[in-house]
C-alpha cells in the first residue's frame, strides 16, 4: 500500500514538474474587433507568459510562481492576482492588481484602472504610468503609506455583528463536518495523532510552532521558482490540510475530556461532534481578541500540527 501511494505521488509530482517547466500558450477563445485576439480568464503556473500587442484577456488572470508580461497594446479586462511571481505591465488592466511575495514593474505606457494591492511584494512604478486607484502595501494586518486608519475601518466593516455571526456559524459547521469525516473515515490515524499529543504535549507544541513558521516560508520560496513550484504547491496543500486535521484532532481530545468530566458514555462520533462545537465556539471567542486572537489560535493549533509530525501523519505510534 505504501509503495503504491509513493508511486502515485511520484507520477503526480513528475507531471507537475513537466507542466511547470514546459511552455503552455494561452488558450484561444475567439477572434474579435478585427485583429484583436481575445482569450478567456487564465490560471497560470510556472513558466513565462507574454500577452502581446492586440491581445486581450476577457476576464481575470491568476497565477502561482509565474512571470507574466503585459506588453503595450495588450488589455486585461479583469483583475490580475499572482502569488510568488513576477509581473511586468506596459499595457492596460481594467481591474485591480493583487500581488503576494513577488515583484511588479509598472512601465511608462501602463494604464491600470483599479488599485495595486501587495503583500511582501516589491513594486517599481514609472512616473508616466497611469494608475486610477491606490497602491496599497499591506503588512499584516495593516497597510503602509498612511493607510492604517483606513484599514482599521475596513476591518471594523467586516466585523459587523451580522457578518461575524454568519462567519462563525460557517466556520463551526465546516469544523464539525471535517471532524466527523476525520473520525469516521480516518479513525486510526486521527487517534494515533491524539495519542502522540497526550504522550508529549510540550514537544508537540514546540514542533508545531516550528512547522507553522517554517512550512509557509519554504513553500513560498519553492513556489517562487519556476521548476520547483509544484513541490511548493504540494507542501502548501499538505500544510493547509494538516492545519484542518489538527483542529479535528484537538476537537476529539476536547470532546473526550468533557465527556469524561461529565461522566457521559458516548460513541466516538458523538464525542467528536461535542468537541467540534465546543472548539468552534472557543475559536470564535478567541478571534474577538484584536490581532492577538490570531496568534493565540495559531499557538493552540500548533499542538495538533506537532502531533501530526511526531506520529508521522498518524502512521506511527510514538
Amino acid at each position: 500500500m505504501k509503495s503504491r501511494l509513493i508511486s502515485i505521488l511520484s507520477v503526480i509530482l513528475l507531471a507537475g514538474l513537466l507542466s511547470a517547466c514546459g511552455s503552455v500558450p494561452f488558450e484561444k477563445m475567439e477572434l474579435s474587433n478585427g485583429s484583436t485576439t481575445t482569450y478567456p480568464s487564465q490560471f497560470l503556473t510556472g513558466d513565462v507568459y507574454v500577452l502581446k500587442d492586440q491581445e486581450k484577456i476577457e476576464g481575470n488572470i491568476a497565477g502561482i510562481g509565474t512571470t507574466l508580461i503585459i506588453e503595450d497594446g495588450a488589455v486585461v479586462t479583469g483583475d490580475i492576482s499572482l502569488i510568488g511571481g513576477n509581473l511586468e505591465i506596459d499595457g492596460q488592466v481594467l481591474g485591480d492588481v493583487n500581488m503576494f511575495a513577488g515583484t511588479t514593474t509598472i512601465g511608462d505606457t501602463a494604464v491600470i484602472s483599479g488599485s495595486i494591492n501587495q503583500v511582501l511584494n516589491q513594486t517599481t512604478t514609472s512616473p508616466n504610468a497611469s494608475i486610477s486607484g491606490e497602491i496599497n502595501t499591506f503588512i499584516f494586518p495593516f497597510s503602509g503609506g498612511g493607510q492604517i486608519g483606513k484599514n482599521i475601518l475596513n476591518i471594523l466593516e467586516w466585523m459587523k455583528p451580522g457578518f461575524w455571526v454568519l462567519l462563525q456559524v460557517v466556520r463551526i459547521s465546516l469544523l464539525l463536518l471535517a471532524t466527523l469525516l476525520a473520525t469516521a473515515l480516518f479513525t486510526n490515524p486521527t487517534f494515533t495523532v491524539m495519542a502522540a499529543i497526550r504522550k508529549n504535549p510540550a514537544v508537540s507544541w514546540a514542533v508545531g510552532v516550528v512547522i507553522s513558521f517554517a512550512m509557509p516560508i519554504i513553500s513560498l520560496v519553492l513556489i517562487a521558482t519556476i521548476c520547483l513550484s509544484p513541490i511548493g504547491l504540494i507542501l502548501l496543500l499538505a500544510y493547509l490540510i494538516s492545519i484542518l486535521w489538527s483542529w479535528t484532532v484537538l476537537s476529539n481530545i476536547l470532546g473526550e475530556q468533557v465527556t469524561r468530566w461529565l461522566d457521559l458514555s458516548w460513541n466516538k462520533e458523538g464525542t467528536a461532534v461535542l468537541g467540534a462545537v465546543l472548539t468552534g465556539v472557543f475559536i470564535s471567542l478567541i478571534s474577538l481578541i484584536p490581532f492577538g486572537g490570531i496568534l493565540l489560535n495559531g499557538a493552540i493549533c500548533s499542538i495538533g500540527l506537532g502531533g501530526i509530525i511526531l506520529s508521522r501523519f498518524g502512521t506511527h505510534e510514538s
